[in-house]
């Protein structure tokens, strides 16, 4: 925290300048992050008929997009700190951005959870999976 000596009221100081090789690092890292997910979803769009799991194909779906989305956002707003003018860096809009684009990669936590509870349960109970387990059935989970 900084003290303003204006007036004594503290101000948070929301600048992070990254250097340039750490910003081209993390750039190169959030684009073969989305090329991966890019060829993920159609490799997955593409073999659509012929899978046999369907449950198995929703649930990848949902990973590799909440993963583009979440790369793709964060990607932005990094780029956007490091050129836009500290006023707006330091906005209320920007920070909600933030908060929106992070919880897409929240989101991708979940589905993975979801994911090892089904593989879990295809492993361990095979008999109980067999009866609860269905499209229809994952779809509110994810």
């Amino acid at each position: 925290m900084e003290l303003n000596h204006t007036n004594g009221t503290e101000v948070s100081s929301c600048t992070s300048k990254m250097g340039a090789v750490s910003q081209v690092v993390f750039t190169v890292m959030y684009v073969t992050g989305a090329l991966g997910n890019l060829a993920a979803l159609t490799i997955l769009y593409r073999n659509e008929k012929k899978t046999r799991n369907k449950k198995i194909v929703l649930m990848l779906r949902c990973l590799a997009s909440n993963d583009l989305v979440a790369l793709l956002g964060m990607l932005i707003l990094m780029n956007l700190q490091v050129y836009l003018p500290i006023e707006r860096v330091c906005s209320l809009e920007f920070c909600v951005a933030r908060v929106i684009w992070r919880q897409f990669g929240l989101s991708s936590g979940c589905v993975a959870v979801v994911m090892a509870v089904e593989r879990w349960l295809a492993l361990t109970h095979p008999f109980f999976y067999q009866k609860v387990s269905c499209v229809q059935t994952q779809k509110p989970l994810l």
